[in-house]
């Protein structure tokens, strides 16, 4: 569309949530850093998020909307300093939009961003599907962790073929 937008770029290595969210703003044209700035810290940062969510969320409502309206804005920013450690998101096998649901990512759905995932089953290799497409990453974790402490309890050689993983569903 012919326009030149800033985006925001970290100068030392870390989490990068708060960063992909605000480029992703900037990108909309939804988020404007003036041209004079041309750093950030985290707090302003978040400033600058917490100050957009409330001005996208005027009350509105009978009292119960805006009750709800109003803890949802709060929630939005007691989750929003915690991305300076990263995005813990418990993700699913079955396609790239599934994951299990917390706080970050009703964090994601209040910007309308859609988040997905590239850890998907190739649902053609069968066997890996019927056994990891229905678990979460972290059950899955959970019971690779059993299989190896059966392994070693059984006197088992690691390399050998483990048993199946049973699912619990």
């Amino acid at each position: 569309q012919g326009r030149h937008v800033r985006i925001l770029i970290q100068n030392k290595n870390g989490p990068c949530p708060l960063l992909a969210i605000s480029n992703i703003l900037l990108l909309r044209n939804k988020l404007q850093i003036h041209p004079d700035f041309s750093f950030f810290t985290f707090s302003q940062l978040v400033g600058l998020l917490g100050d957009y969510v409330m001005e996208c969320n005027p009350v509105r409502g009978d009292s119960e909307l805006q009750q709800n309206q109003h803890q949802q804005v709060n929630d939005f920013l007691m989750v929003l300093p915690k991305l300076a450690h990263g995005l813990d998101i418990n993700l699913k096998f079955k396609n790239c939009k599934d994951m299990e649901f917390t706080a970050e990512l009703a964090l994601f759905d209040m910007l309308d961003i859609e988040l997905v995932h590239g850890w998907v089953v190739d649902p053609q290799d069968e066997e890996t599907w019927d056994l990891v497409s229905p678990l979460s990453y972290n059950l899955l974790v959970e019971k690779l962790v059993d299989l190896r402490t059966f392994i070693e309890k059984d006197g088992s050689v690691a390399t050998a073929s483990p048993a199946p993983i049973a699912v619990d569903e």
